[in-house]
């Protein structure tokens, strides 16, 4: 059983985001993994914890505080089905899941990349990674709502995934040209 976070957020692997852990059960969940070693974090929402998460690591200690409050800067590593919540580990405070792990998604199709640089390039950034892009490198590009991020994080197929993407772009691109009409109107008048 893995220790496991319930957040308001969606961690993607490969992505990197900081926290502040002031909870008496986080900092001590703080304190058993410090040294890297893995946990879930889970999305929650309204009261509901997703089926799915993402196996995460400390990789950076920013600031621990006098009063035990710390800053840390978590890494995502691989998307998780949850199986089983436990509302609290035994001798812990905090809780602890079973889960099984999602096979790491592959590198995104060439459609999707065309797709992906065409949007970058449509919103004026770029990109200075090279490629191969993976599926998540670019769903972090695209800076997905978190909700979005949890239906992701539970795809376990490429194929799904990049058709999943390529989706999102298409309707980040819709709004776009929307948010471009009504500032041409509004000029006009």
């Amino acid at each position: 059983m893995l220790a496991v976070f319930p957040l308001n957020i969606v961690i993607l692997p490969e992505e990197s985001v900081a926290l502040h852990l002031f909870e008496a059960r986080y900092r001590e969940l703080f304190a058993d993994h410090k040294n890297g070693k893995e946990f879930v974090i889970q999305y929650y929402k309204k009261g509901v914890n997703s089926t799915c998460g993402t196996i995460v690591y400390i990789d950076q200690i920013v600031n621990e505080f006098p009063d035990g409050t710390v800053d840390v800067i978590v890494k995502g590593i691989q998307a998780v089905k949850t199986l089983y919540f436990e509302p609290v580990m035994k001798d812990k405070m905090y809780s602890g899941v079973e889960i099984e792990r999602i096979g790491l998604l592959s590198n995104a199709n060439d459609k999707l990349v065309a797709q992906f640089k065409d949007y970058l390039l449509s919103v004026k950034k770029s990109t200075n990674k090279p490629g191969p892009f993976s599926l998540y490198y670019i769903a972090n590009r695209l800076q997905l709502s978190h909700t979005t991020k949890n239906e992701l994080v539970c795809i376990d197929s490429d194929s799904l995934a990049n058709t999943f993407l390529i989706n999102e772009i298409r309707f980040l691109k819709k709004i776009r040209e929307q948010e471009d009409t009504l500032n041409s109107n509004f000029q006009l008048n």
